[in-house]
């Protein structure tokens, strides 16, 4: 779950003088954006918020900000990040060019292995942990949309973690022909 923090209705003068805005919290909870009013004890913000127009489309917007970033892919993402020489949450779209042999049960589970093509010369292999999450029947030349860690190993760059949250990491996911495998 994640959590914008954005400043609506103004600001409060405090008795020493010094203003304090008032939170709205956007949190994204299964890919739903739900506006939340301030903690305990500042319920002012809400109350603003439901009174004041322009407040409540600036969350709406920050809430579809905070909802649409893991399912939009955004290739350059990675690319960026390939040339950075750093990992990253990312999500791409791409052609499966090669299936691999399933890697052995090690510590964290077997694992579903395949290559995908994102275009402009980079193919990444996603490493799928089939402990965690149902295999995903990529074939070559199916189209894939992943989501996942981006690790930008020389040589050999990886997308991991296309499972579920397990409270380590945020969750990641594979779409192929339309379903969801996470």
């Amino acid at each position: 779950m994640r959590r914008a923090t954005i400043t609506v209705g103004g600001v409060r003068r405090l008795r020493s003088g010094r203003m304090r805005p008032r939170p709205v919290y956007v949190e994204t909870v299964n890919r739903a954006a739900v506006l939340r009013s301030a903690p305990r004890g500042d319920g002012a913000a809400a109350s603003a918020c439901r009174r004041s127009p322009v407040a409540l489309a600036l969350a709406c917007a920050t809430a579809l900000v905070a909802c649409g970033s893991g399912d939009t892919p955004d290739n350059a993402a990675l690319t960026r990040a390939l040339a950075a020489h750093q990992s990253a949450e990312v999500t791409v779209r791409g052609t499966v060019v090669d299936v691999l042999p399933d890697a052995p049960a090690g510590s964290d589970g077997p694992h579903e292995r395949f290559s995908v093509d994102l275009g402009g010369g980079t193919v990444v292999e996603i490493d799928h942990n089939l402990g965690l999450a149902a295999r995903a029947p990529v074939r070559i030349g199916d189209g894939v949309v992943v989501h996942g860690q981006f690790e930008p190993d020389p040589g050999h760059p990886v997308i991991h973690y296309t499972h579920h949250a397990t409270g380590h990491h945020e969750g990641g996911w594979i779409e192929v022909a339309g379903q969801r495998y996470q």
